[in-house]
C-alpha cells in the first residue's frame, strides 16, 4: 500500500501499542494511515490523534460531518486513498448531518475553493445559524490540516502502473 515499510498496530510495542489502542479505542480500528504517520514521526502522530478527538467532541460541530468533509475535498483534490477510505467510512455508518451543518460544511469548502469569493455575508450567514467565528476557523483549520495530510499519504502509496 505504502512505498515504506510501516509499523502495524499487530506489530506495534511500547509506547507506540498505547497509542494504537488509544486509536482504535476512539476510533474502532486503526487506519492505514495512522499507521504510516506513527511509523515516520509518532510525536506528530500523537498530536495528530489528539486533534482528531478534540474534533470528534467539538461542542458545536457535529461529529458526523467530518467524513463528509473529506469526501468533497479528497474528490475536488483528487485524493484517491482517501476518497475511498472515506467513501467506506460513509458507507459502514450513518453519518447524517442537519441542515445547518451543512451550511457550515458549505462555507468551509467554499472558502477553500473560491476564497476570493469567501466574505463577510457568508460569515453573517454562519452566525445567522448559531455558529461563531471559531466554530468557523476550527472547521477550516480541519480542512486544511486534512489537505495537508491527504496529500502527504498520497506521496507514500505505491504508484500503480
Amino acid at each position: 500500500m505504502f512505498i515504506i515499510d510501516v509499523i502495524k498496530k499487530e506489530d506495534a510495542t511500547g509506547e507506540l501499542k498505547l497509542l494504537y489502542k488509544m486509536i482504535e479505542r476512539s476510533l474502532g480500528f486503526v487506519p492505514p494511515h495512522f499507521e504510516l504517520f506513527a511509523t515516520i514521526d509518532m510525536e506528530a502522530m500523537k498530536e495528530f490523534a489528539a486533534y482528531n478527538v478534540k474534533m470528534l467532541s467539538h461542542e458545536t460541530i457535529d461529529k458526523n460531518i467530518l467524513p463528509h468533509l473529506r469526501l468533497a475535498i479528497a474528490q475536488k483534490e483528487c485524493r484517491t486513498y482517501c476518497v475511498g477510505f472515506n467513501t467506506k467510512m460513509l458507507e459502514k455508518g450513518r453519518f447524517e448531518i442537519d441542515a445547518r451543518q451543512s451550511i457550515l460544511m458549505q462555507k468551509v469548502l467554499k472558502a477553500l475553493q473560491d476564497t476570493e469569493k469567501f466574505d463577510e455575508k457568508d460569515i453573517s450567514q454562519l452566525k445567522e445559524q448559531g455558529f461563531s467565528d471559531k466554530d468557523f476557523f476550527d472547521l477550516l483549520n480541519y480542512a486544511t490540516n486534512f489537505m495537508a495530510k491527504s496529500k502527504m499519504i498520497e506521496v507514500y502509496l505505491k504508484k500503480v502502473a
